[in-house]
């Protein structure tokens, strides 16, 4: 009896073994039906974020698409109205280093424009002629449509009392474009300032075309930078050439980033 008793008790511990086992089993089983749930709810979650940044990229790349439209537009309106703008600066020049004298003013320019034309316009358009590039000079009154000086902020009156260097540009605007293209051709034949006027630091007059303020800074920039050799405007146009390379680079639009235009 001893033996079927040891036996029976060896059993009965198995089956409490089993049964304890069978307990974790079930503990177990609901610790994997609770981690299915959650990991089915993750998945939900995933898939319903992975659908917000779906349509969050989507409404991002509209943005994105209606950034790029307005950008294009606002550049189309400042291309077109700086090219109304420099068509109306089509006869005009800007001349640098002209002395200022006494009783200039805003509204007395009649003096001004006198000395413009005797000394700079007349010089030039009589080469102009003698090249066989105009019939006539034209006399001051059908060379010159208006003549002032662009002065600064303070009184033109005081800046004239008291000249300064640089002084302010000149700005005339011309009776035609065959007139201004003339002048711009023949300019190097104007002769320089006078003697005096150079020993006090006028070396020469600088000629150059009425641009819009949008297109001459983007000509500063274009001149203080290494990479161009040249730079110079024809006609509102802005070209440039490059140190070593033959030939002349037109700037397509000047609303052009620096590096845009002029590459690497």
């Amino acid at each position: 009896m001893s033996r079927d008793s040891a036996k029976l008790d060896e059993i009965l511990e198995r089956l409490k073994k089993l049964d304890s086992l069978e307990n974790k089993m079930d503990s177990l089983s609901g610790q994997f039906r609770s981690l299915s749930t959650e990991v089915s709810s993750l998945k939900t979650s995933v898939n319903t974020n992975t659908s917000d940044i779906s349509n969050v990229k989507t409404e991002l790349n509209q943005v994105k698409a209606e950034m790029l439209s307005y950008k294009q537009e606002v550049r189309k309106l400042k291309t077109a109205h700086n090219t109304r703008e420099q068509r109306l600066r089509s006869s005009t020049i800007r001349i640098f280093n002209v002395p200022t004298s006494l009783g200039e003013s805003l509204e007395n320019y009649k003096s001004l424009s006198a000395k413009v034309y005797d000394r700079i316009l007349r010089p030039a358009l009589s080469a102009a002629k003698l090249a066989g590039d105009i019939g006539v000079v034209p006399q001051i009154q059908n060379a010159v449509e208006a003549c002032f000086r662009a002065f600064s902020q303070k009184e033109p009156e005081a800046m004239a009392a008291s000249p300064i260097t640089p002084p302010p540009p000149v700005i005339v605007r011309l009776s035609n474009s065959t007139i201004k293209w003339a002048v711009m051709k023949h300019r190097r034949s104007v002769p320089p300032p006078s003697e005096g006027e150079r020993d006090a630091g006028f070396r020469r007059y600088v000629i150059v075309e009425d641009l819009t303020p949008d297109a001459h800074q983007l000509l500063k920039q274009l001149q203080a930078d290494s990479r161009t050799d040249k730079v110079w405007s024809a006609n509102g146009t802005i070209y440039y050439s490059r140190p070593g390379v033959s030939g002349a680079v037109k700037v397509k639009n000047i609303f052009d980033p620096v590096e845009s235009i002029l590459g690497s």
